[in-house]
């Protein structure tokens, strides 16, 4: 089973090398927007287990299971269940701030759920032509 998620917000990311002295790290910049794609396909190393992932069906790489954890932790992704219910707080967060008449915290959550329902419709629209 395949587990997507997409960048919430901008961050690097070290990818790990597994050669002696670990001399081809780098570092990969992960977009807003970006989705990231954990396949099945893992393995395990004296530093933990590594799975097969893809960003935006193109990079592919190991990332460890620890970093995808702190990342999903830190909310920098989310999937898609997490977007839903996130939107869904947004909306929340709106309709509590126009029960009090409170405008600029209106205007900052509906910001919010501007940016997170255009995250919602592209992982979505990629959802659906890799599903076809």
């Amino acid at each position: 089973m395949l587990q997507h998620f997409i960048a919430l917000k901008t961050f690097e990311h070290q990818i790990d090398c597994f050669c002696p002295g670990g001399e081809h790290a780098e570092i990969l910049i992960l977009n807003e927007g970006d989705i990231i794609e954990v396949t099945n396909e893992r393995k395990f190393t004296m530093r933990g287990w590594y799975f097969l992932v893809s960003i935006n069906n193109k990079n592919m790489f190991f990332m460890a299971h620890d970093d995808l954890e702190m990342y999903f932790m830190k909310e920098q992704i989310l999937s898609v269940l997490d977007l839903d219910l996130h939107i869904n707080y947004l909306q929340f967060k709106i309709n509590e701030a126009l029960d009090v008449g409170d405008e600029t915290t209106f205007l900052n959550y509906t910001n919010k759920l501007i940016q997170s329902s255009e995250l919602q419709a592209k992982l979505k629209m990629y959802l659906d032509a890799v599903e076809v």
